[in-house]
């Protein structure tokens, strides 16, 4: 009608109102999700020292006359031999040492009367030695008593070794070693003779 003014409905601003503010929240929402994290959390650490594993030494050594236990040469009935070997064990590691025999040949250990004992002692010669065990034959040779040959069969590796001799460090020990070849040999004995190697085996 003429002269009546129209208004529009204030709904349709409303509505383009909302339809912009959507877009504007969803955009700050994503822009906020995306800023880095520029701080860190408290920490905390820890450490030991310099770490170490090292593998111990296993050695034994042995001095004798002449590097042998005996060295006896045209021996009568009534001969005594007596010598020491000093052991000495340098290593590191805890070890047992033993002692035992090898390459055995001849037959005179069947008459020859042995005393064999383990003690403290520096000379070859025994005369500072201090016996601490008795290995073999309680009985000083010339009373009699066993003789050597079956002490070294007896003793053949380190499993069935004698004198087991515990050692955690540097230590020495001595044996002592007592041979006779007794009157009652007699000439049974004549012309025979013995070799044998001694030998000192340390294991952990």
């Amino acid at each position: 009608m003429p002269g009546v003014r129209r208004s529009r409905p204030r709904h349709r601003r409303h509505l383009r109102w909302h339809r912009r503010w959507w877009p504007a929240a969803v955009l700050v929402i994503v822009t906020a999700a995306a800023l880095p994290v520029t701080g860190a959390g408290y920490t905390g650490t820890t450490s030991t020292p310099v770490n170490t594993f090292t593998a111990g030494t296993v050695v034994v050594s042995a001095s004798a006359p002449a590097g042998r236990v005996f060295a006896i040469t045209n021996a009568i009935p009534g001969t005594v031999g007596t010598t020491c070997v000093i052991t000495a064990y340098t290593g590191t590691a805890p070890a047992t040492v033993k002692m035992y025999f090898t390459s055995v040949a001849g037959t005179l250990g069947a008459y020859l009367v042995a005393q064999v004992q383990s003690g403290t002692g520096a000379q070859t010669d025994c005369s500072d030695f201090g016996s601490s065990a008795t290995l073999y034959n309680g009985s000083a040779p010339a009373t009699g008593g066993p003789t050597l040959g079956p002490y070294l069969a007896a003793h053949t590796g380190w499993s069935s070794g004698d004198g087991a001799w515990a050692v955690s460090g540097p230590a020495t020990r001595a044996w002592r070693f007592d041979l006779l070849l007794p009157n009652t040999a007699g000439d049974a004995a004549a012309g025979l003779g013995l070799t044998f190697t001694a030998t000192w085996e340390a294991q952990t």
